[in-house]
């Protein structure tokens, strides 16, 4: 049954697999692609609204993952929105989904999400592909790697015609699942001098295997550029940090407040926990940690790293000396923290933490990445 595709998948175990053809597998055409994306992004990262940016790009992978828990499903955070693949027996009740997400993105931050669902097959019949390998980063976290052009394809049309995005009303039994969505951490510090979200997309996808190589050469290994340490994760008690997950539950301040209130509680137990190292909550960062999705591809790297001045220097030396070469373009934002939206499956299990880098991180590397491929095309 076909919708085991994902769950059946053979595992890699790094990063250097993204090249290898023989792990890919192809997405069934009876599948379908969830594009999320949040118009004006820019506009409203310039406005500080980033965590807010992060927070619905977040729902809408949640509100799916939650349809049928049994189901395992590839999907890419993206900062500002998100890919998804489904099968068609989640179809109905992923357009529900999405349209409860795009109401609590208008109604809670001011946002307006753009969201499509374009068939595999489609995609197919315009000659691309949507191929999906399974990357084993830890224990806990796996995550996809896509290829073969089709998500680019995907984009394309959302953004270039009304045919692909979803219409229907919310229908008044539909009941939202966002349980798991969390977001509770303080921006986290830059481990290093400042962090870089990096977007790479190479014309030869071969050359993808040569490009880590150089990165591990300029900016040391995955442990080494990790943007996240454990002595820099701190849970916030800073309201309006926490507003931005009680906005989700209330419009009301008094019930916003008292939401809020409550997570710093729970915050103040979490504290007291992991301080004392209680049970398996001594482990608990590490866990955050090595759950992150730093470093991430679908027919382009996407990855969030720390640096100090003098490898920041290097590498972009390094791929401009590479774009003037024509091997790749590349897009990069850089901040002093990262910030962190996370899934937690289960609470000491399995857990999904989305990083981005602060004031904007992938969508302005993004707006970088579109000024190259101009630079590039005159």
């Amino acid at each position: 049954m076909n919708e085991k595709f994902y769950l059946n998948l053979k595992e890699v175990d790094s990063l250097y697999s993204i090249a290898n053809n023989k792990f890919y597998k192809e997405a069934p055409k009876d599948w379908f692609v969830v594009v999320s994306d949040v118009v004006g992004s820019t506009k409203a990262i310039e406005q500080g609204k980033y965590k807010e940016v992060n927070m619905v790009g977040a729902l809408s992978i949640i509100s799916i993952l939650n349809i049928n828990k049994s189901l395992d499903l590839p999907f890419v955070f993206g900062g500002d929105g998100s890919f998804l693949l489904i099968p068609k027996s989640i179809y109905k009740e992923s357009i529900q989904a999405l349209q409860a997400v795009k109401k609590i993105a208008k109604d809670s931050y001011f946002l307006d999400l753009r969201v499509g669902i374009i068939s595999i097959e489609e995609v197919y019949k315009k000659y691309k592909q949507i191929h999906v390998a399974k990357y084993r980063v830890s224990k806990d976290f796996t995550q996809a790697l896509i290829k073969g052009g089709g998500l680019d394809l995907c984009d394309e049309l959302l953004k270039s015609s009304e045919k692909y995005l979803i219409k229907d009303e919310i229908d008044s039994n539909f009941k939202l699942d966002i349980s798991g969505l969390e977001c509770r951490w303080e921006a986290i510090k830059t481990p290093k001098e400042e962090n870089l979200s990096i977007l790479i997309k190479a014309y030869d996808e071969n050359y993808y295997e040569k490009i880590l190589e150089d990165l591990d050469e300029i900016l040391g290994n995955n442990t080494l550029r990790h943007p996240i340490i454990n002595e820099n994760l701190k849970l916030s008690f800073n309201n309006k940090d926490l507003n931005v997950e009680s906005s989700i539950y209330a419009k009301n301040g008094i019930l916003k407040f008292l939401i809020s209130t409550k997570f710093k509680l729970i915050n103040i137990l979490g504290e007291y926990l992991m301080k004392n190292k209680i049970s398996l909550w001594g482990g608990y960062k590490n866990r955050i940690i090595q759950t992150a999705d730093t470093e991430k591809f679908d027919d382009m790297l996407r990855m969030v790293v720390a640096t100090s001045f003098t490898q920041t220097k290097e590498l972009e030396k390094y791929l401009e000396k590479e774009f003037i070469k024509k091997n790749l373009l590349y897009g990069i934002h850089k901040s002093d923290s990262s910030l962190m939206t996370c899934l937690i499956f289960q609470r000491h299990g399995k857990h999904i933490h989305f990083v981005d880098g602060s004031n904007g991180g992938y969508a302005n590397a993004s707006k970088n990445l579109k000024n190259s491929i101009k630079n590039n095309q005159k």
